[in-house]
């Protein structure tokens, strides 16, 4: 029977491991595990009826920086978004995956047979892809039954010049809100226009990749830390239990640390830029008194669960905290050089702002000024 297990784990790719479970699970979280059915095409064509006014408005809040080349509706289910997440979240975490160690545990004993020691090393090597996927997959099922598009997180999504909308989740934040169905309908298509295209620009989606790389990279070098500590007999089982963020966080090597703030004031910037964009494009749409533009306010200052699983899969700082400092960048730049400021992320390549100057947007401004061309 040993024998039977031990080959069979042995035939594993863990690649596949942690797909096929991120992939079962993502799916029954999204569906609360119940059948789901076509998008209605009903509420399909209402989007579709919107989108051009939504492109055209995005367009000029933008000032023509975030047109693309093209547009098009896909309405698609809460299940299809899960999958369609996974797969663009696939080459980030095989890099998680292949990063961690090897998990090989000293003998218990002298005279363990050497073929048992063998399965329980191949079994434990086995978890780490499997849990990786099931973390995986829980964020994307959550994020499935929360994202109003395609592009609700500032993270890894294929380029594209659709217009990704999961019409289940826009029918809920109208109910939700009593909000009127097409302004709610609007809002989602306003929002992933903006978001979809903003990420692609190619400095900016260059970065974000470059930063979700070493993260990857590096947590593999903290997970290989905390197994150091396993084996060593040093590690305190107690403290990780009484404050495990604080007892991981000491084994977080320097550059890890560095990653996650570089990463974390890169998303926190972007979402912001995203936000103040989607309300500006709204006010021109709807007034700036439309029930709507609270709705979103509100929805746009807290994450859900997914957007909570999603942040720590990939080490983002997404605290009320951060999501404010975000939000007080916008505002300072706007005070100082208008929505058009804003706009300097995408025009410039060296638009970014650094962590400290997500701070202190006044910094961000004089440098642009100073090194323009």
């Amino acid at each position: 029977m040993f024998g039977d297990l031990f080959r069979m784990l042995g035939s594993q790719n863990p690649a596949q491991m942690w797909s096929e479970s991120a992939r079962a699970l993502a799916v029954n979280v999204a569906t609360a595990g119940v059948s789901e059915g076509s998008v209605d095409p009903v509420e399909r064509i209402a989007l579709d009826g919107l989108c051009d006014v939504a492109v055209m408005r995005v367009d000029a809040v933008t000032d023509g920086l975030l047109a693309g080349t093209s547009h098009r509706l896909v309405a698609v289910s809460r299940s299809e978004f899960a999958l369609a997440t996974l797969t663009a979240w696939t080459p980030r975490i095989e890099a998680m995956v292949a990063a961690r160690p090897p998990q090989v545990l000293p003998s218990l004993s002298d005279d363990q047979p050497v073929e048992m020691e063998a399965i329980i090393n191949q079994m434990l090597t086995a978890v780490g892809p499997i849990l990786l996927g099931m973390q995986a997959g829980s964020a994307a099922g959550h994020l499935a039954r929360e994202a109003l598009g395609l592009h609700h997180l500032a993270l890894p999504s294929a380029p594209t010049d659709a217009i990704t909308v999961v019409p289940s989740n826009v029918i809920t934040f109208a109910a939700d809100w009593s909000l009127d169905a097409d302004a709610a309908r609007l809002c989602a298509l306003v929002r992933e226009r903006i978001a979809a295209q903003l990420f692609a620009v190619p400095h900016i989606a260059e970065r974000l990749d470059a930063l979700l790389q070493d993260a990857s990279t590096e947590a593999g070098a903290a997970l290989t830390n905390l197994f150091s500590e396993l084996q060593g007999g040093s590690f305190d089982m107690a403290a990780m239990l009484a404050d495990p963020e604080h007892m991981l966080e000491s084994l977080a090597t320097p550059k890890q640390r560095w990653v996650a703030s570089q990463l974390s004031a890169l998303v926190t910037a972007l979402e912001a830029v995203v936000e103040r964009f989607t309300l500006a494009a709204l006010e021109g749409l709807l007034g700036s008194g439309a029930t709507v533009l609270e709705a979103y306010r509100r929805a746009a200052t807290t994450y859900g669960q997914g957007g909570e699983g999603a942040a720590a899969l990939f080490g983002l700082d997404r605290s009320i905290g951060q999501i404010d400092r975000g939000q007080k960048f916008v505002r300072g730049v706007e005070e100082r050089a208008g929505l058009d400021g804003l706009l300097n992320l995408i025009r410039r390549t060296d638009g970014l702002p650094t962590p400290a100057e997500l701070d202190a947007p006044g910094l961000w401004l004089e440098r642009l000024e100073l090194s323009a061309p």
